[in-house]
């Protein structure tokens, strides 16, 4: 389900128009907390109210250049393993040297990630999208594995509090684009001011 953000909201990007704001989900949905990126977007797109277009992918490659034309706001949600306790929520700008998404960060077996990518890009001369890594800190990722609580209680606050992070998104001096955020488990503050 894709849908184009409200024009009624008042959020433009710098042509005037609306802001055009992407989720990517990232990972695999049948390995664990590693499917939490995909579980986001399936629950997102199932509630219908997201005025943003939604999109799964599992991997990065040079077709996110594309990607990064169509989009004002760019947000990968992704499974990560910091070091957190699992379910902590990451809010990251990026690029970013602490974090990167597991499955659009890591180079596949292609020799390609994200970091590749934004390199391209830039080599290209390409406007970049402002990006933000939302990323669910994991417990496991094996395949077949089900999703443990810790993941499960984080993709539920997530879907909850979207609407909250969708508008600090579309705002350029929000916090969410001047450092990275952390919210443990149960943090009923997420996404923050």
């Amino acid at each position: 389900m894709a849908e184009e953000p409200s024009e009624s909201r008042g959020d433009a990007n710098l042509d005037g128009g609306p802001v055009h704001l992407l989720v990517i989900g990232c990972g695999n949905p049948m390995a664990g907390d590693d499917s939490a990126g995909p579980e986001i977007i399936h629950r997102l797109e199932a509630r219908g109210d997201c005025r943003c277009e939604l999109r799964y992918i599992p991997q990065a490659g040079p077709d996110l250049l594309e990607t990064f034309r169509t989009a004002d706001v760019l947000v990968f949600v992704d499974a990560v393993s910091s070091g957190a306790q699992p379910g902590t929520l990451h809010l990251v700008p990026l690029p970013s040297r602490i974090m990167e998404p597991r499955a659009v960060g890591a180079i596949s077996s292609h020799g390609w990630g994200l970091t590749e990518t934004l390199d391209l890009a830039r080599a290209l001369r390409r406007p970049l999208p402002r990006l933000l890594l939302l990323g669910v800190e994991v417990a496991g990722a094996e395949q077949g594995a089900p999703r443990s609580a810790a993941v499960e209680q984080a993709i539920a606050l997530v879907v909850e509090r979207f609407p909250n992070l969708q508008s600090l998104l579309l705002k350029p001096e929000a916090g969410v684009w001047s450092k990275p955020r952390h919210f443990a488990p149960g943090d009923a503050s997420f996404p923050g001011e």
